[in-house]
């Protein structure tokens, strides 16, 4: 084998190897989970949801309902009702889960389950995870 073919056949091998790196779009489920400072107080909570392209599909927590949707744009309002605990509230089925950290949930109000008096929002915190 030539040196000009070893040179050229190394290169192609090592551009192979750089381009294995990149991930391809996986598509599955991202979890928005709360954390609640008032566990089995609270009955409603208001979210924005902001991502990359809409989620293929919406799902409220066990024992919650979801008020607002089908989601078509990349911003969207979304009021959940029921139990509203620690935990996972919500499942987005997205297209890839590796942008996980472009799709962000604002909490913008929750409510007490008896009076629908509002909450101070210090202390609850929302995140999105794999």
């Amino acid at each position: 084998m030539s040196l000009l073919r070893r040179g050229a056949l190394t290169a192609s091998v090592g551009l192979l190897l750089a381009c294995s790196g990149t991930t391809a779009p996986v598509a599955g489920t991202l979890k928005v989970n709360l954390t609640n400072p008032n566990n089995g107080v609270d009955g409603a909570v208001l979210l924005v949801l902001s991502a990359p392209v809409p989620p293929v599909s919406v799902n409220a927590g066990s024992g919650l309902t979801l008020w607002g949707g089908p989601i078509t744009s990349a911003n969207a309002t979304l009021v959940l009702t029921g139990n509203v605990t620690t935990g996972t509230i919500l499942t987005l089925q997205v297209d890839d889960i590796n942008k996980v950290r472009q799709y962000t949930v604002t909490l913008q109000q929750v409510a007490q389950t008896s009076g629908y008096q509002l909450e101070s929002l210090a202390g609850y915190s929302v995140t999105v995870t794999k």
